[in-house]
This record gives C-alpha cells, structure tokens and sequence, in this order.
C-alpha cells in the first residue's frame, strides 16, 4: 500500500496543474463540461503545456542565472510554484480566448477556420449582436428589451430582460412596472435581433 501511495502522490503533483487549468475555464466559460473522459484528457493536454512552458522558463532563468543574475534556487519547491502561476495563467487566457473571439477572428482571417470561440451558435449571436431583442414566445406572445442574460443553449436557462414591454400585435409597447424579468428559455420559440 506504501509503495502505491508513494508512485500515485507525485503522479497527482505532476497532473494537478492541468486539471486546475481546466477547472478554471469551465468555472468562468459557458462551455458545457464533457464527460469524464474528455475532461481528464484536457487536463492532460493542458499539463503538458503546463509543464512545458515550466521547462523553458526554467531554462531562461537558469540561463540568466548563469550570466550572474541570480534570482533564487530553482528546486522543486521552485518548480511547483511555477507550475501553479502558469496554471492560473493558461486557464485565464484560455477564458480569455474564448469569450471574446478574438483568436478565432484571427484564425477566420487567415482562412484556418470558420467556428467562432463560442460554444454553440445560439450563444455566438447573443455575443456577438448586442441588441434589443424581440421573444417570440410559444404561446404568441412577444417580449421585448434588452438581454442582460441569455441562456447558453435554446433548451435550458433562464433570460433577463431589461426594460422589458409586451409587443402588441400593431408594434405597439406595453410596459411593465419593473426594471427586470426573468423568463425561461423552454417558453420562448424564436428570438428576434432588432435592428440597430
């Protein structure tokens, strides 16, 4: 049993920064955390970058060290810390990367790709088309103002309306008497951008 504890601890020491990295960016994203399996490989895909950034920063310091600019002992305590900061980092910048499109609008740019950093198209027009919006709801009635939350998926999720009015069927607005409504998104058929 010792000798399992002693091969598993520094195995976990080693893993423990991707699986923070991931953690950070399915807490702070709307993406929908795969299964098991898939987050257990992301992990892994994030510690190796995890690790290998660690690596050349070791060396840069080492090779700054050597010039006569000593900043500390690179040791294992060193290297953990490291590990953890560049965790942190890589799972900010990837929330980053992935809530405001601007990689994969490069990407699209240089003809790489044609996805947007969103996770479903649903919410990519929510981002992307700030606007009052009109729902359509399944009992044909209509529902306008502005989004202040949207649902990340059509099927689940609540929405926040701000300054909301019902739409009469001549245009017409019928205000409400509050500043907020929160509607549920499995009452609304269709969403409607309104023009700028």
């Amino acid at each position: 049993m010792d000798e399992l504890v002693k091969e598993v601890i520094p195995l976990l020491q080693y893993l423990i920064p991707g699986f923070l990295t991931a953690w950070i960016f399915y807490s702070l994203t709307a993406f929908k955390r795969p299964d098991t399996f898939g987050q257990i490989v992301q992990a892994l895909i994030f510690t190796f970058v995890i690790h290998g950034a660690v690596l050349v920063l070791k060396a840069v310091l080492l090779w700054i060290g050597s010039k006569g600019y000593i900043l500390g002992l690179w040791d294992v305590k060193a290297e953990a810390s490291w590990s953890f900061v560049i965790a942190v980092l890589l799972g900010l910048l990837s929330c980053y990367w992935a809530t405001n499109d601007k990689l994969h609008e490069w990407l699209r740019d240089k003809n790489i790709t044609k996805q947007t950093s969103y996770p479903t198209e649903w919410y990519s027009a929510f981002a992307t088309y700030e606007r009052l919006v009109v729902l359509h709801l399944v009992d044909e009635r209509r529902l306008y103002g502005w989004p202040m939350e949207w649902p990340s998926e059509p099927t689940s999720g609540q929405f926040v309306m701000q300054d909301p009015c019902w739409l009469e069927d001549d245009g017409t607005e019928r205000p409400f008497d509050a500043e907020f409504v929160v509607i549920d998104s499995a009452k609304v058929q269709w969403v409607e951008f309104a023009n700028e």
